[in-house]
């Protein structure tokens, strides 16, 4: 390349957060000053603009004062480009590569790298040649190390419970002595725990919204820029934003409102790429107790069930049916549905089957309403007398004997699992000494090994939690449980509602008008409850 005698020279300055420790020699200033040092050394040289990106990653070229460079190149106002070294340029080696190598070469711009003394005007030496793409290499290696480093520094934070985002979610504030602890903040936790109340209510997503709107409450995103944040969200719903379904629904989903802090919900892509990947909800990072909670963990977890099951409502109401997502046909385990008929002035509603409505086979389960409701109420006013006088038989034992019923059938299954391990333990022997004997080739021995191995570990860990659960029968824990609350608070109901159905009922099978079965919430624990007590446990109502 040749000589240009007419040098339009432009500075480009550069620095990011990236460079750590190096802010200080590579700061906007320092690099100013020398570019200009090194003008004043050569007069054949005419500088005529800058171009700063101050805060902004050389791993890519999408910076605002490099694009507007490369316009004004384009333009023919600029043909020479003077930086402090070459990870001022950028520092992805293969994008750098195509302005040094490619691009900059075939429109006849000049690039002066100071530090590095290098000049692509100037005839460069076999080592030049090596050595500046090596560099380049450095500054992309450079940049990739720092950014596994930082990822990791802030999981570390993260999993110490530390909170590292920009913005806390709609409820908290960060606290102003330590910007990595979370503080509720009154005014909205106040309209969080409203959110929540109305779920737990029966009104569905588009009442509350409603409500909300109604109220005159700002949304989110506009309440965070009430209150001094520079805060954007992307979008802005109109010059007078309103809360929508979407918005009351990540509320009512967000774990951080129970004192947990959630964290880790995306990675980026690349550090040279701005993009974001999901992770799996199973893989986000969760401390529990970490900030006050706005909701308690039982609420949150209802509203979890509430929001899983609740259905569509009619046009005409707020609130979600009363029995909606919790009734299923007893056979193909498809939803109930509601069904009106008219006799003279007297409208009656039935239940049916969806796989029969929509005639996919199956049959109708027809079951009346009224019915329903009362075999639902006598089942679950049943089932809390009989755990209410559980716990008054099992409050007045200090330990368990030995001989209880419950302990004796937990000491028949634990025997039962030592008799499979012993089992499976002389199968793997007797198929070793087929092995030995030719009796079996080796492949066969393995499959027939692997398997018997699975069903030994099986049992080991049945066997495992057997002592455990006889550990605690034995020490009476099971009557001391929180759940039991949800149950003792509805001892005297006499009306069901959405809260009660959705607190203590897991689903209603219905088989036929005579036959319903009803699972509670807590199944395993009453059941172990009932045991314990020599109480039986109700389960199927026939009427």
């Amino acid at each position: 390349m040749k000589v240009i005698e007419h040098n339009k020279v432009a500075e480009y300055l550069r620095l990011s957060r990236e460079d750590g420790d190096k802010m200080e020699s590579d700061s906007i200033k320092n690099q100013r000053d020398l570019v200009r040092d090194y003008l004043a050394k050569h007069p054949d040289l005419r500088h005529v603009a800058e171009y700063v990106d101050d805060g902004y990653s050389g791993t890519n070229f999408e910076r605002p004062g490099f694009q507007k460079m490369m316009k004004d190149i384009q333009a023919g106002k600029i043909n020479c480009i003077i930086v402090k070294d070459l990870s001022r340029f950028g520092r992805n080696y293969i994008e750098v590569g195509k302005y040094l190598e490619r691009l900059f070469p075939s429109i006849g711009v000049r690039l002066i790298s100071i530090l590095d003394q290098y000049d692509s005007a100037k005839e460069n030496s076999d080592a030049d040649r090596i050595i500046i793409p090596f560099k380049n290499l450095i500054n992309d290696a450079y940049c990739r190390d720092l950014s596994m480093k930082v990822r990791s520094q802030l999981d570390v934070k993260r999993k110490s419970g530390k909170f590292i985002g920009s913005f806390t979610c709609y409820g908290y504030a960060k606290d102003p002595k330590d910007h990595n602890r979370l503080v509720v903040d009154p005014p909205a936790a106040e309209i969080v725990r409203f959110i929540y109340d109305r779920k737990l209510s029966g009104y569905n997503s588009q009442h509350i919204v409603d409500k909300l709107n109604e109220m005159g409450t700002l949304p989110p995103s506009e309440y965070k820029l009430s209150c001094g944040y520079r805060y954007f969200s992307g979008f802005r719903s109109g010059a007078n934003p309103k809360w929508t379904v979407p918005t009351v629904n990540t509320i009512l989903t967000n774990e951080m409102y129970t004192g947990t802090m959630v964290q880790g919900y995306y990675q980026k892509v690349s550090y040279k790429v701005n993009q974001f990947r999901s992770i799996p909800k199973d893989e986000w990072i969760r401390v529990p107790g970490t900030h006050e909670a706005i909701i308690s963990r039982e609420s949150f977890e209802k509203v979890q069930r509430l929001m899983a099951i609740d259905t569509r409502t009619s046009p005409t109401q707020d609130a979600v049916y009363m029995f909606s997502g919790l009734v299923r046909c007893g056979d193909c385990g498809q939803n109930m549905i509601r069904r009106r008929e008219k006799r003279g002035d007297k409208v009656y509603v039935y239940l049916r089957c969806t796989t029969y409505k929509n005639r996919y086979g199956c049959s109708s389960h027809l079951i009346n309403l009224e019915k329903l409701e009362a075999c639902v109420l006598a089942a679950i006013r049943t089932q809390i007398a009989l755990l209410l006088e559980a716990e008054s038989i099992l409050s007045q034992i200090d330990r368990i004997p030995e001989n209880q019923t419950g302990v004796k059938v937990v000491d028949n299954q634990i025997k039962d699992s030592e008799a499979q391990i012993a089992r499976y333990k002389n199968l793997k022997v007797q198929a070793y000494m087929d092995l030995l004997d030719n009796v079996i080739a080796k492949e066969e021995y393995t499959i027939i090994n692997n398997r018997f191995t699975q069903k030994m570990e099986a049992a080991q860990r049945m066997r495992q939690d057997l002592i455990a659960k006889r550990k605690r029968m034995l020490a009476n824990e099971v009557h001391l449980k929180p759940w039991l609350d949800s149950f003792r608070k509805y001892a005297s109901v006499q009306k069901l509602d959405r809260t009660i159905l959705v607190e203590l009922i897991d689903r209603i099978c219905v088989y036929s008008k005579n036959r319903i079965e009803i699972h509670f919430v807590h199944e395993d624990e009453i059941q172990e409850m009932m045991l314990l007590s020599g109480l039986a446990v109700e389960q199927e109502v026939s009427r």
